[in-house]
């Protein structure tokens, strides 16, 4: 399973407890993880009620977050954990390009701007007109500690009194990020050189099984 490779991965880097938050058919998390929450509104909401589920778990320490639609080798993840300061980081790989040739005929119709100044990011999800507008994609990830965790709770408690509840519904992570650097937050970057795939369609699967025969893919998530 895509899943026991990231978790391979988190383990080979020293974590040791790891939540899931499922939805659909979540019930085939159980036996691979320690803990799993259940997003009952996972048909009607985004990525982040999924994540304030985790509330708990974001409170108590520095904690990494994975997205589950991906394989992350023990390299990428290594990077993610350890680069970068601040209470909020983001890894980012700077080499999307080669990965995004293999899964889209045009990278751009699927890339998302992810400009970045000393360290810190400016700007994600907007539509780049060029790749000379990307600095590098976001991988699915997130590092958060106690305090950078509760800057996105309190910051989230302000947007739903003022758009409403279902605004938050609507949020995914890149649209928070966004939202949260709009509003002055200091989020820091850490670079990560491939080591991870995403699989969002079953031609992605294709790609990335293609890319594993070609020993110069640089997004080999096996190591």
């Amino acid at each position: 399973p895509i899943l026991a490779w990231t978790l391979d991965a988190l383990r080979a880097n020293g974590v040791e407890r790891v939540l899931a938050i499922g939805g659909w058919r979540h019930e085939l998390l159980v036996d691979w993880v320690d803990q799993v929450i259940v997003n009952n509104r996972w048909e009607q909401s985004n990525m982040v009620r999924s994540l304030l589920l985790a509330d708990e778990w974001l409170n108590k320490g520095p904690t990494l977050i994975v997205y589950g639609d991906g394989a992350y080798g023990a390299r990428a993840i290594g990077a993610a954990l350890q680069g970068g300061r601040g209470d909020l980081c983001l890894p980012v790989d700077r080499r999307w390009l080669s990965l995004w040739n293999r899964r889209f005929a045009d990278p751009l119709s699927d890339a998302e701007s992810l400009p970045t100044l000393d360290g810190r990011l400016t700007n994600i999800g907007q539509r780049p007109s060029a790749l000379h507008d990307i600095d590098a994609q976001f991988m699915g990830l997130l590092r958060a500690n106690s305090s950078g965790w509760d800057r996105i709770t309190r910051w989230l408690r302000d947007y739903e009194r003022e758009f409403g509840s279902a605004a938050v519904d609507r949020l995914d992570t890149t649209g928070l990020l966004h939202r949260l650097v709009d509003a002055g937050e200091t989020i820091f970057c850490t670079d990560v050189e491939g080591g991870w795939v995403e699989i969002d369609s079953a031609e992605d699967i294709t790609a990335a099984e293609g890319g594993l025969l070609d020993p110069t893919f640089l997004h080999d998530f096996r190591h």
